[in-house]
């Protein structure tokens, strides 16, 4: 039927953009009631257009009742259903569009979108490959297929489909992205930087792609272009949550807390139900110690999603830091009664169960930390092809031990070597970084000492393969049965004339450690934030003081103190663990921060007193002892307590130094001497 001239002006208008005179033309005599299905077709257009729904869906319905075998007419008055949340009122038209048109590959396409936001995706799937199959260069059907198919095990197909959409479409930034994300999640980094740098090329205001390049430049740990991406999301776009609660997560990292704090704050302002975002900023609240603030944080994120396991933990490693044990571990267990595989619930609850003494249950879960599922765990698993001892009998078997994590670790539990070879292991070969291959060289029952960093390819055949922290659990371990037989390390003969010479051996000495590993998580409150904490010790008479601080940490601080110090500082000719134990042997007594070093003076058996933070105390010393039943007879505790600073702390140790020296009796050749410098009784 040719369409009137008021049906022809309409649409003329209409194809020129004049949207708003092309409806008050064909609406203009409201007296007449209109008769024309293709002038309030038209009409509708233009309403939707416009943005009144309400009036397009009224011209629509009208179009519909005058011509109701219009399948456009149904699959437009779908999307307006569909675009206004009516999901049910937008499928049946969509479905009664496909019946008057099976071959719109549109409706199909619009219907599967539809079907999917339901969670029905079988039928979504079946009704976008319908629409690629009527129409095989639509490019939208391959992208929804691809985002249907994505999040599940079907990652092949979805990249096929995304590949698919952009040879048919190369401009689509979206898909570009899309595909960026999907290869991100299989890791394949490399291939989704490009994808992502393209989707940018495309469309440079795109704020998601620029976030999705921020999430995974901080994995190829390129931090700062990673905050330039999320500054750039965010400028684009001011109400991207995700992209602020990103960037103050980066921030944190990077010890921008101020400007971290206050990303998560406009974060949670713009989206405050989102779980994520409450728990992130109650998880920097936490590091800074406003406690209630960050617990109103975890419980309103507990409140928004509580069945996610993370949640509970993570509110539970506030809980214990301060110290509330019993609630941390109802935390604790209830993040696992949701998740069962959720590794770090398990291992936040070994910590919590170590540091009680509950060692039984304790080492189980601690075993979590070297779990492939725990995210960046530092703990790659070697590349071996025998078997990882499990606790099995291994009485005239081989078995490498790898000494993981960091140096205190690996003093400290490589003591159970000569346990195994005492219960009949025929050969045992250690594996250690570098700075402590010479120093294990002198542990009993080890047969072959190997560095890691020169370990691949010339490892032989072993029957198992341990990591040396696994071994309290398969050893059973209980507080009652720690194997103490100190010492269990020593200085080579070699090392010990060399350092003979260097040394005072005339005067009482102690040897210093007021810093620990910058990287490690809790540095900021295990170390002392200077040597001028100490300088009560200096009041000392007859005392020397010899730095045990090596390498970056050589200076420590003392670089604006007075040289009059009584301070030797041999760090810059400490090659090795060996040196720093032979240095150790000739002292009376080590006075250091909770550090690898502390555990090489237990290990020598040398008298040391350690200074241990208030906040996040490490489990392996315990809770409130002052004394380590690792290191029995030789290591005395000091600890910070709450609301304490570290000159209380100084303070008791200078006393109790004071007390030592002053029952001190001069006599001759220090080193291999274990009673001196014993622990001062109180």
């Amino acid at each position: 039927m040719p369409r009137s001239p008021l049906t022809e002006q309409v649409a003329l208008l209409l194809s020129r953009g004049r949207d708003r005179q092309a409806l008050e033309l064909a609406t203009s005599d409201l007296t007449k009631e209109i008769r024309d299905a293709e002038l309030c077709k038209l009409a509708g257009i233009c309403a939707a257009r416009l943005g009144e729904a309400i009036r397009a869906e009224r011209l629509w319905r009208q179009a519909i009742a005058l011509d109701p075998g219009d399948a456009q007419l149904h699959f437009n008055l779908g999307l307006l259903q569909a675009n206004l949340d009516r999901q049910d009122e937008a499928e049946q038209c969509y479905l009664r569009a496909i019946a008057l048109d099976p071959g719109n590959a549109e409706a199909y396409n619009n219907l599967g979108l539809l079907l999917s936001r339901q969670g029905r995706e079988e039928a979504a799937e079946g009704c976008y490959r319908r629409a690629i199959a009527l129409a095989p260069g639509n490019a939208r059907a391959y992208v929804n297929l691809g985002a249907l198919l994505a999040p599940g095990k079907r990652q092949d197909e979805a990249e096929g489909c995304y590949r698919q959409a952009i040879a048919l479409d190369p401009a689509d930034g979206p898909t570009h992205s899309n595909l960026g994300a999907l290869l991100a999640s299989q890791r394949r980094d490399e291939e989704a930087l490009q994808c992502y740098y393209a989707a940018i090329a495309l469309l440079p205001e795109d704020a998601g792609a620029f976030s999705n390049l921020g999430i995974l430049l901080v994995r190829l740990g390129r931090p700062g272009e990673a905050i330039q991406c999320y500054r750039r999301a965010i400028g684009l776009d001011q109400k991207n949550a995700k992209a602020y609660t990103n960037l103050g997560l980066l921030l944190e990292a990077e010890k921008q807390e101020d400007e971290a704090l206050r990303c998560q704050r406009t974060a949670l302002a713009l989206d405050p139900q989102s779980a994520e975002i409450h728990v992130n900023l109650a998880n920097l609240l936490a590091q800074h110690r406003q406690w209630d603030e960050a617990q109103q944080c975890y419980r309103r994120a507990i409140k928004l999603k509580p069945d996610a396991a993370v949640l509970h933990s993570n509110f539970g490693v506030m809980l214990a830091n301060r110290k509330q044990d019993a609630a941390a571990e109802q935390r604790f267990r209830q993040a696992l009664a949701l998740d069962p595989d959720y590794q770090l619930a398990h291992l936040n609850l070994g910590f919590l169960l170590l540091r009680q003494g509950r060692f039984a249950e304790g080492w189980v879960h601690h075993e979590a930390r070297c779990d492939p599922r725990l995210p960046d765990n530092g703990i790659p698993f070697p590349e071996v092809s025998f078997p990882q001892w499990q606790g099995q009998e291994v009485a005239g078997k081989s078995l490498l031990v790898y000494l993981e994590q960091g140096f205190g670790d690996a003093v400290q539990f490589c003591r159970y070597v000569p346990l195994l070879k005492e219960r009949g292991v025929a050969h045992i070969t250690l594996v250690c970084r570098r700075p402590l291959k010479t120093l294990m060289e002198t542990l009993s029952g080890v047969d072959a000492v190997l560095a890691a960093e020169e370990s691949q390819g010339a490892i032989a055949a072993h029957d198992y393969w341990t990591f040396s922290l696994s071994l309290p659990l398969h050893c059973q371990t209980r507080l009652d049965s720690i194997p103490v037989r100190i010492p269990y390390l020593r200085a080579p003969s070699e090392r010990l004339a060399q350092w003979s010479q260097r040394l005072p051996h005339d005067e009482f000495t102690v040897g210093l450690v007021w810093q620990g590993n910058a990287a490690h998580h809790n540095d900021p409150h295990r170390s002392l934030p200077a040597l001028s904490i100490l300088a009560p010790l200096w009041t000392i008479p007859g005392v020397r003081f010899i730095s045990l601080q090596k390498g970056g940490e050589a200076d420590g601080g003392v670089g604006d103190f007075p040289e009059r110090l009584p301070l030797l500082r041999p760090g810059p000719e400490i090659d090795d663990f060996s040196d720093t134990a032979a240095i150790v042997e000739h002292l009376d007594l080590v006075i250091s921060v909770d550090s690898a070093v502390a555990h090489l003076a237990g290990a020598l058996a040398k008298a040391c007193w350690v200074l241990l933070p208030a906040y996040r105390t490490d489990w392996r010393w315990l809770q409130e002892r002052d004394d380590s039943p690792w290191y029995p007879e030789v290591m005395r505790l000091f600890r910070q307590q709450d609301g304490q600073d570290w000159a209380t702390v100084i303070a008791d140790v200078r006393n109790a130094l004071a007390e030592l020296v002053q029952g001190h009796r001069p006599s001759t050749g220090k080193a291999g001497r274990r009673d001196m410098g014993s622990i001062a009784p109180d």
